[in-house]
């Protein structure tokens, strides 16, 4: 692809996000075009044609500047694992960018990003170490506490803006560049949701538990 214009810089952009967040080509558009202030796409291309020129810091890779939401210790390459026992069984605690896996001889646990979504629970033998009670509410216990932590510390690279609506029931979208809005909407399952809604649930949506990548001020896609 030749690069002749801001418009195709952010055409190759939207491909490589694409390609990252596993979604169409159309919808990394409506997400570069979303992080510049416009609707959608099909807007900024409006807007193109009657003038309107990115700033230079509206340049940035939409992939570096995702990358701007990790801390020093949490990144999405950075995994910290831990091991230990419970009454003798054996068990290791892994702990992602976003979410936490702790298993064992025969089973694991996976908690994700989103407080609506419930653990995954996977037993491979039995009977199972998770069988007994006891053990099954110590490892639940290790796990949630992990978490919690992971939750807590998004909380913290987002920001108060994204975290706290203000006294119009305002928030920042944690991810989009200076989005801000009292209403949302899911791009998923067409939901609606207000800021403090979205913000109890770590911005995934309370209806179906889509990523904040899915979250939009604007329902860009019933436009016709």
């Amino acid at each position: 692809m030749t690069i002749q214009n801001e418009l195709d810089l952010f055409r190759s952009y939207a491909k490589s996000l694409a390609r990252k967040l596993d979604i169409t080509h159309t919808d990394a558009l409506n997400i570069i075009a979303m992080q510049r202030r416009h609707p959608n796409w099909v807007a900024l291309m409006k807007a193109w044609d009657k003038g309107w020129r990115p700033e230079r810091h509206e340049l940035m890779d939409a992939n570096e500047e995702s990358s701007l939401i990790e801390s020093s210790i949490r990144g999405f390459d950075k995994v910290k694992t831990t091991q230990g026992n419970i009454a003798g069984e054996p068990y290791t605690l892994e702990v992602y960018f976003d979410e936490v896996l702790i298993s064992g001889n025969g089973w694991g646990i996976h908690f994700g990003h989103a407080p609506s979504e419930p653990a995954e629970i996977e037993k491979l033998t039995s009977p199972n170490p998770l069988d007994d009670k006891a053990f099954f509410s110590q490892v639940m216990k290790i796990a949630v506490e992990a978490a919690d932590g992971v939750r807590e510390a998004i909380t913290k690279d987002w920001g108060a803006a994204a975290m706290q609506p203000d006294k119009d029931g305002r928030a920042k979208h944690p991810l989009f560049k200076d989005v801000f809005s009292a209403e949302w909407f899911c791009l998923h399952c067409d939901g609606q949701s207000d800021s403090a809604q979205l913000v109890a649930n770590m911005w995934h949506c309370p209806k179906c538990s889509a990523t904040p990548i899915d979250i939009f001020a604007v329902p860009f896609w019933k436009s016709a």
